[in-house]
């Protein structure tokens, strides 16, 4: 139903990444409120965690500092912050990285949703700076990278492979079988450690939505949108 980012863990932040068990049951865009709001409330009762911030998430690299009970903002971010105790914060996602932060000295948090386009924005570097900004320091920023479509399934476009190589210093797009594929965590790590996050502090899944059975993912690709959600979620306990 959900597994828990050890590395977190061990600095004293709560986290957890749903797969398809626990995430929505139905085509996202056609679910009720009612039905969504319940899902939320049994997998916080199952963590012992809050009900989240969630955010309209736009595949871009917005900031949104949240506080107090948590709820669903009608504001467009893929970026959300947060400094107090107790507050959670989530991510919905079907293929694009989930990516979770704390520095839990400083008392900052964040969860970032990064697909293609969030990604070539750095999204996840942004989140550095914005919780630097709140008294983060980056060495100290753990971080778990959830489950996502991995670079064995994300084919992409001759244009698409070129905006990745604009934005990183390494190469993470390959040529297979006369098409382009993308290692899309790669490039949110290499984000990370550019914003001055270390090596030893950055935990990455290696389950791909795609083609991962057990357990099973959403995955917007691999059912042509008519999916459902993961939730990706952590508290400053």
């Amino acid at each position: 139903m959900f597994y828990v980012s050890r590395l977190l863990q061990k600095h004293g932040v709560q986290a957890v990444f749903t797969n398809r068990e626990a995430g929505t049951t139905a085509d996202f865009s056609l679910l009720d409120e009612t039905k969504l709001a319940h899902n939320i409330q049994v997998l916080c009762h199952q963590t012992h965690m809050p009900i989240p911030h969630q955010v309209i998430q736009a595949h871009k690299a917005e900031v949104l500092h949240c506080s107090g009970l948590g709820h669903m903002h009608q504001q467009e971010a893929d970026i959300l912050l947060a400094t107090d105790q107790g507050v959670a914060l989530a991510v919905r996602t079907a293929d694009c990285v989930p990516i979770l932060l704390a520095d839990q000295q400083a008392g900052v948090i964040a969860a970032v949703h990064a697909g293609w386009k969030g990604t070539v924005a750095q999204a996840v570097f942004k989140a550095v700076q914005a919780m630097c900004e709140r008294g983060a320091n980056a060495e100290k920023i753990v971080t778990s990278l959830g489950p996502s479509i991995g670079p064995c399934c994300f084919e992409v476009s001759p244009d698409v492979a070129k905006k990745f190589s604009d934005v990183c210093q390494q190469n993470v797009s390959f040529y297979r079988h006369g098409t382009y594929f993308v290692d899309l965590a790669s490039v949110n790590q290499e984000q990370l450690l550019c914003a001055g996050v270390q090596p030893e502090n950055i935990e990455t899944s290696s389950h791909c939505t795609v083609c991962h059975i057990d357990p099973l993912y959403y995955s917007f690709r691999r059912d042509e949108g008519d999916t459902g959600r993961q939730l990706s979620m952590i508290m400053l306990a």
